[in-house]
C-alpha cells in the first residue's frame, strides 16, 4: 500500500511537470503560439484553467487504474485467508487443542483468526455467545473489505462531477468570449472553450465507466470471499459445539 502511494505521487509529479514544461519542450522557432503539451496532445486551446481541470481528471484516472491494480492483486481469497492459515487453525480444532487454537489466532492475526478468536475465548459462555461473537466479527471484516474497495466507488462518482465542472466552465468561457467579440466573432475564438467543455465530458465518462465496472467486479469478489470464509467458520463452530456437547454429557 505504501509503495503504491509513493508511485502514485511520483506519477502525479511527472505529469504536472510535463504539463508545465510543455511550451519549452515543444517550442518552435518563429512560431507565435506553439501551445503547451496538454493543448498539443488534446488538440484544443484550453488555457491555464482548462489545463488544471483536465490535469485533475487525468490524475484521478491514474489513481483509479492504480487502485484497481492493487485490488486485483490483494483482493483475493488466498491473500485474505491463506490456505495454510485455514489448515493450521483446523488442525488445532481437530486435535481438540483449543488453547493452542486461541494462541494461534492471537499470534497470526488474519480475517479468519480474528473471526474465530471470539468464539474460542467465549466457549464457557455458551453457544449463543460464540455465534454472536463470530457474527459481529464477520460484519467487521466485511466492512474492512468494502472500505478497501470504496475508493473505486468514490472515483466513479467524482469522474462525472469533474467532467461536468469542466463542461460548465468551458461553456461559460465560450459565452463570455461571444459577448466580448460581438457580432463579428470568429468561430476560432470560442473553439478552445467549447473543446474544453466537450473533452471534459468525455474524460469524466472515461473515468466513471471503468470505475463502476471495477467497483462492481470487486464488490462481487468480496461477497464471494466473505461467503467462503463464513462457510469455513460455520464448519469450525460446529466442531466447537460438539466439544461443548461432549463436556455437558
Amino acid at each position: 500500500m505504501k509503495t503504491f502511494g509513493k508511485s502514485a505521487a511520483l506519477w502525479s509529479f511527472l505529469i504536472l511537470a510535463l504539463v508545465a514544461l510543455g511550451p519549452v519542450l515543444f517550442a518552435e522557432d518563429g512560431s507565435k503560439d506553439t501551445g503547451n503539451l496538454f493543448e498539443k496532445i488534446m488538440g484544443i486551446k484550453a488555457g491555464a484553467f482548462g489545463i488544471i481541470v483536465q490535469s485533475v481528471i487525468l490524475l484521478v484516472s491514474i489513481f483509479m487504474i492504480g487502485w484497481a491494480i492493487e485490488c486485483f492483486v490483494n483482493v483475493q481469497r488466498d491473500k485474505i485467508v491463506p490456505p495454510e492459515v485455514v489448515a493450521h487453525l483446523q488442525g488445532y480444532i481437530d486435535e481438540g487443542d483449543l488453547e493452542g487454537a486461541v494462541q494461534y489466532c492471537e499470534a497470526a492475526p488474519n480475517t479468519l483468526t480474528r473471526i474465530m478468536h471470539g468464539p474460542l475465548i467465549r466457549m464457557q459462555n455458551g453457544w449463543d455467545a460464540m455465534v454472536g461473537a463470530a457474527d459481529q466479527q464477520i460484519s467487521v471484516e466485511s466492512g474492512k473489505l468494502n472500505y478497501h474497495i470504496s475508493p473505486l466507488a468514490l472515483v466513479s462518482a467524482l469522474g462525472p462531477m469533474f467532467g461536468l465542472f469542466g463542461t460548465v466552465s468551458g461553456m461559460v468561457g465560450a459565452f463570455d468570449k461571444m459577448a466580448a467579440e460581438g457580432p463579428n466573432m470568429s468561430p476560432s475564438a470560442v473553439a478552445g472553450s467549447i473543446g474544453l467543455a466537450l473533452m471534459s465530458t468525455v474524460m469524466g465518462l472515461v473515468i466513471a465507466i471503468p470505475g463502476m465496472i471495477f467497483f462492481w467486479l470487486f464488490q462481487n469478489r468480496t461477497i464471494r470471499i466473505m461467503d467462503d470464509i463464513t462457510l469455513i467458520v460455520d464448519d469450525m463452530l460446529d466442531q466447537l459445539r460438539g466439544y461443548i456437547d461432549q463436556a455437558k454429557a
